[in-house]
């Protein structure tokens, strides 16, 4: 039977057209570069908080539903696929403890080695009740719409295109370590090593459905401060 991997793109993809696969990326990824401007001149956490979920949550929903609708990609393409519980659990397990020790212990690493050259952060949320729902329900956004993107519609048009798999596999980690830039290169560094361990998966299963699930309890760990600073 064929890897997953190499059956991404199927028969009711349109994944192969150079300027058309550009295209969509770009559209896909400008508004996370974007975003982080926000990181660096608001301070009003209301304020980021709109300018965050319309950049970086509903325009690029809006943009996959719309593309999918007109059958520009295909649920494989963004590496929507079904996998056995078992094999789902594992891999989720194994993506999130992974994930939460290169995060945590990453950017310490990371922080120390390489010079502070960040510009810009998240101000502080100060409603108790905003905080909550913005941990749980804009996290898990952040975990489906970033797998759903960096990981699944990246690999597939990349291995439309590449030959080499490390080849996807660097370009993928980079571009996921760059939507993070306002926080330094510290943090651009060990979000694209995270990012890279996550496309092992990806490659693996063919799905990112384990790695969503990953990604949220990842950020989860992090923004809520459970295990310290």
């Amino acid at each position: 039977m064929a890897h997953p991997c190499n059956r991404r793109v199927n028969s009711t993809s349109k994944i192969g057209n150079s300027r058309h696969d550009a295209a969509i990326l770009g559209v896909l990824t400008l508004p996370f570069l974007l975003n982080d401007f926000s990181n660096i001149f608001v301070r009003d956490y209301r304020v980021w908080l709109i300018i965050d979920y319309i950049f970086v949550k509903a325009f690029p929903i809006a943009v996959v539903v719309h593309l999918l609708r007109a059958r520009h990609l295909s649920l494989s393409d963004l590496g929507l696929r079904h996998i056995r519980f078992g094999r789902f659990l594992i891999w989720t397990f194994a993506m999130t403890v992974v994930g939460i020790i290169l995060d945590q212990v990453g950017s310490r690493f990371f922080a120390r080695l390489l010079p502070d050259t960040r510009i810009g952060g998240i101000p502080p949320i100060t409603d108790p009740l905003v905080n909550q729902v913005d941990l749980y329900v804009g996290l898990a956004l952040v975990g489906l719409v970033e797998e759903v993107i960096f990981r699944g519609l990246y690999f597939t048009v990349l291995s439309a295109h590449l030959g080499s798999r490390a080849a996807v596999f660097l370009v993928c980690a980079f571009a996921f370590g760059l939507i993070h830039w306002s926080l330094g290169v510290s943090a651009i560094a060990h979000t694209a090593i995270i990012g890279a361990v996550f496309m092992i998966c990806v490659s693996r299963t063919g799905s990112v459905l384990p790695t969503i699930v990953a990604h949220f309890f990842v950020n989860c760990v992090a923004f809520s401060g459970v295990l310290g600073h």
